[in-house]
């Protein structure tokens, strides 16, 4: 399924957030949204959600006007994973999967049987079906966000949007996370997410999108487009670029 975004422009009230702001996000690709605070990527996710409306510009979904679509359509076609989450309940890993598919159940109707098959499914795609039974509010950080992906993918959307999926987590269940995330973009779902981190976008990124200023400052692939100067643009730190043996590229500050 692909993303279309053609000169998109947000205000709050007189403050303008994007200003016309195109780019595509298509199946099969992770597009790694890069930015400092306060530049827009929320506000844009919102849009591209249909929870916020944009007062010019175009969204389609595999050429279908976002506008056209209803709320049920849309959780068919769009999964969201915030940042981090908190549920009122202790509820067990199973259930919280399940909630996804309640996009796909009638209004008066409870999940059944094949709801049930799709949280088991989604949970083992992304290596958390022994957490099954455990309560989400006792598994640590970065299992919380793999079920919180698993959630998504139970909801059967094709694409995903994911607003910094990494930013609480630690370092090793940062990688855990995106690389789960990267074999979803390989089995044919569109991601798109958020990072503050350039060395995600290096490592696992097929496109970047950096936004500064509400406009666009750059769109390709990582090695094209993540320069040293568009890093220090975007936050306004000195920083070098290395490349190391096996030609990975790494963003290191300088200290001095």
């Amino acid at each position: 399924m692909k993303i279309d975004v053609r000169d998109l422009s947000f205000s709050y009230g007189e403050r303008r957030v994007l200003e016309g702001v195109s780019f595509d996000a298509r199946a099969g690709e992770m597009l790694c949204v890069l930015g400092p605070n306060g530049v827009g990527k929320s506000t844009l996710f919102n849009c591209l959600l249909g929870l916020a409306r944009p007062e010019a510009g175009e969204i389609s979904i595999d050429g279908q006007d976002l506008r056209s679509l209803g709320v049920r359509e849309l959780a068919q076609s769009m999964a969201f994973v915030p940042q981090s989450h908190a549920p009122t309940f202790n509820y067990s890993v199973f259930d919280m999967v399940l909630m996804g598919t309640t996009a796909r159940v009638g209004g008066v109707s409870s999940p059944g049987s094949r709801e049930a098959r799709s949280a088991e499914d989604a949970m083992e795609r992304v290596g958390i079906s022994s957490l099954r039974s455990r309560g989400y509010m006792q598994i640590s950080g970065g299992e919380r966000q793999l079920t919180l992906i698993a959630r998504a993918l139970a909801q059967q959307a094709s694409v995903v949007i994911m607003d910094e999926p990494t930013a609480n987590l630690d370092y090793g269940n940062q990688l855990r996370v995106l690389m789960r995330v990267k074999e979803l973009s390989r089995e044919g779902l569109t991601i798109i997410q958020s990072t503050h981190n350039p060395d995600h976008a290096f490592l696992f990124a097929d496109r970047v999108l950096a936004l500064l200023d509400g406009r666009v400052a750059a769109l390709g692939a990582p090695r094209e487009v993540v320069t040293q100067a568009l890093i220090e643009s975007l936050y306004g730190v000195r920083v070098t670029l290395s490349t190391d043996e096996n030609g990975t590229i790494c963003c290191r500050p300088q200290l001095t």
